[in-house]
């Protein structure tokens, strides 16, 4: 495993990182234990102050998120910025999502009790990397914990970014420590005593790996994994509407988002009218340099990630889908791959039953709502579904029938501090954000007195 960032534009290595060696986990129980005895308000003081220094260099941690992992620079920003409304959430919120709450029972005085669990290890992806970061770091700070942090090895500019903002900030040396850590000592982190929970975001392939380890050292964990998110179109849509809710999903991070729409099921005549208005919107992305304000569609990540893409769309088409191909000029760089809208995909195909980490836009027809159903189901991921309709009373019928662990009406599939986010089936287990986030790494701890 190499740690290096590599700006996917220009192929240039910016930096070479040096494996660390395994943490010292003293120093992180130390924090732990001087942290967790500080009230909330204590720690929504410190947590505030970190916040600023984000805020206040939020244009030099966009540009290095450009920089290492190619999403446009106007998305970039967009990511700082909300990661600042996960702490306006928690800072204001944690004091009564962890209040004691009381219960009526035999005894004079009976209540819940939430309090942290220790030393939790953070396994995060490339593809948000402060996002992904903070929305899990920021509640399990606030309910008392400590982090590890592992980042993803092509973005390990922004993990030693991430460390010294807290530095900056001044938190207690020890609240989050970031380490370049081999996968050996990775897993040895998670199997550690002093280790009491992990948090990972990335593919199901790493993701059961993770988990079994978890389970194999009885440790609490949650797992963030992938998705083939389906969005539905009924007949009575505003097309206009559900197409640029289409374009906005998928093109966001050029494709490369887990909650993205992936499969676009249109029901009976809305097929033709959504096809031939996304198709159009499809060819009209402006495609190229990241930093360049109107680019919608920037390279992929890495060279091998575009690779998958390309062969996934290849093999598609193998098995007899329609393709509208952009005529983007940037397929000269290993790291762009055209968008691509591919008609007829049926059950079977690649692109229907894989996840698709590019701008690939995969037109699936449905008979009718039923059928439509059940093609969303028919996949091992359940993270989000969406549907688009003019009458929502009704659409929200078809909520109990999607298998997803997020189903949005009118609007795309995307994560918000206010609510849960995660999923079923291979997308996971556990939530991030909300209440139900909080709660994941905290000992809920039942009190009796008599």
């Amino acid at each position: 495993m190499k740690y290096q960032s590599m700006d996917p534009y220009t192929g240039r290595v910016i930096r070479d990182f040096a494996l660390d060696s395994f943490p010292d986990l003293a120093i992180s129980r130390d924090a732990f234990d001087k942290w967790r005895r500080l009230t909330i308000a204590e720690r929504g003081a410190h947590m505030r102050r970190l916040a600023d220094v984000l805020e206040r260099n939020k244009e030099r941690y966009a540009l290095l998120i450009t920089q290492e992992m190619g999403k446009p620079y106007k998305e970039s920003l967009y990511e700082i910025n909300k990661v600042l409304t996960a702490f306006d959430y928690y800072i204001d919120g944690a004091a009564r999502m962890l209040a004691p709450e009381p219960v009526v029972t035999n005894a004079s005085r009976s209540y819940i009790a939430f309090e942290p669990l220790g030393i939790i290890f953070s396994i995060m992806p490339w593809n948000f990397p402060f996002w992904q970061v903070f929305r899990f770091a920021v509640p399990s700070l606030m309910a008392g914990n400590v982090t590890i942090l592992k980042h993803a090895p092509s973005v390990s500019g922004c993990a030693e970014a991430i460390e010294q903002a807290f530095a900056e900030a001044g938190m207690p040396h020890g609240t989050l420590l970031k380490y370049y850590l081999s996968n050996e000592d990775a897993a040895k982190v998670i199997a550690h005593p002093d280790v009491r929970g992990v948090s990972f975001t990335g593919s199901d392939a790493t993701g059961s790996i993770i988990a079994s380890l978890a389970g194999q050292h009885i440790k609490k964990a949650v797992i963030e994994l992938g998705g083939n998110d389906p969005f539905i179109i009924l007949p009575d849509a505003d097309m206009d509407l559900a197409v640029a809710g289409a374009i906005k999903s998928r093109a966001i991070n050029s494709g490369q988002s887990c909650n993205a729409a992936k499969r676009f099921i249109a029901v009976g005549s809305a097929y033709e009218a959504f096809s031939e208005k996304l198709v159009a919107a499809v060819m009209a992305l402006k495609v190229g340099n990241p930093m360049d304000e109107d680019t919608q569609i920037g390279p992929l990540a890495r060279p091998d990630l575009a690779d998958k893409v390309r062969r996934q769309i290849a093999d598609t088409i193998a098995e007899g889908a329609r393709p509208h191909l952009h005529d983007t000029t940037e397929t000269g760089n290993a790291n762009f791959v055209a968008p691509v809208v591919l008609e007829g995909v049926q059950p079977g195909m690649v692109a229907f039953e894989e996840e698709i980490f590019g701008p690939v836009w995969t037109l699936v027809h449905a008979t009718d709502t039923a059928h439509a159903v059940r093609l969303a189901n028919l996949s091992q991921y359940g993270l989000g579904a969406s549907v688009w309709t003019a009458d929502a009373g009704a659409a929200e019928q078809l909520i109990p029938e999607l298998e997803a662990g997020n189903v949005f009406i009118n609007d795309i599939v995307k994560s918000d501090a206010r609510l849960p986010f995660g999923g079923v089936k291979r997308s996971g287990f556990g939530r991030e954000l909300s209440e139900f986030g909080l709660h994941e790494f905290v000992n809920v701890k039942t009190v009796y007195v008599k």
